[in-house]
């Protein structure tokens, strides 16, 4: 690796996985990251996707306290949260930066007035959110709600079918940024960062259930600068979490 980055994965999950029958341990995300020099990585455990939100981010906790090379990312699934803005912060407090929501994952819409709530309660922690947002329609609906949120929003899984529309929320919303593990196309990633900037764009690998590799040389063989690629690589996350 001819770039000399501190390079920080956003997306990665642990634990068992309803479809994919994979070693998705922690022990092998940490030896994942060793082999692609990965310096930290955001992640969350499986359970808090497709069991229990609560009990979830407390495996994740756990796992970032044994491993400080990972940072810890809470889940809510609004389907099934009854908590307060008290609760919410409560989470916060617990040593949390950033929030991620999976619509598709959990089966619920984001027109959701239960997410509506959620997104609420959350505001006035200013704290960043990730959304997965990969079916038509869904980048737009997250740029409807969080309009006027008062931190970074993270649109995760945009592949190409959905990139015009996830171009399109980002010039009207600064705050709105991109993560990049389904984007595969030649000429894409130099697409999203001629349009919006490369500070707009965030590595992730979608790891464990994907391969780190794959979503590395992507960006690393793109056709950016090595300014930009170091921004898209590590500097745009660390400034976000720097500020939550």
């Amino acid at each position: 690796m001819a770039l000399d980055v501190q390079i920080i994965d956003a997306n990665t999950m642990f634990g068992i996985h309803p479809t994919h029958r994979l070693d998705m341990s922690v022990e092998r995300l940490m030896r994942e990251m060793d082999k692609y020099r990965i310096a930290a990585a955001l992640t969350l455990s499986t359970v808090g996707i497709f069991h229990s939100h609560a009990r979830g981010n407390s495996i994740t906790l756990e796992a970032a306290k044994a491993n400080n090379r990972l940072v810890p990312i809470a889940t809510v699934n609004p389907g099934n949260y009854f908590g307060s803005a008290a609760d919410m912060q409560a989470i916060r407090a617990q040593g949390f930066r950033i929030f991620k929501f999976y619509p598709a994952e959990q089966a619920w819409t984001l027109d959701s007035v239960a997410f509506g709530e959620v997104l609420a309660q959350t505001a006035p922690l200013k704290a960043p959110v990730m959304v997965n947002a990969f079916r038509p329609g869904e980048p737009s609906a997250v740029g409807r709600i969080v309009s006027g949120y008062p931190a970074p929003v993270i649109l995760c899984s945009i592949s190409l079918d959905v990139l015009s529309e996830a171009l399109a929320v980002m010039a009207g919303l600064p705050n709105v940024m991109l993560e990049t593990h389904e984007l595969h196309a030649p000429g894409a990633l130099k697409l999203v960062v001629d349009r919006v900037g490369a500070d707009r764009v965030i590595f992730g690998s979608g790891a464990l259930r994907c391969s780190i590799a794959g979503s590395l040389h992507y960006i690393l063989s793109s056709e950016l600068s090595d300014d930009e690629k170091a921004r898209v690589l590590g500097g745009n996350i660390r400034r976000v979490l720097e500020a939550a």
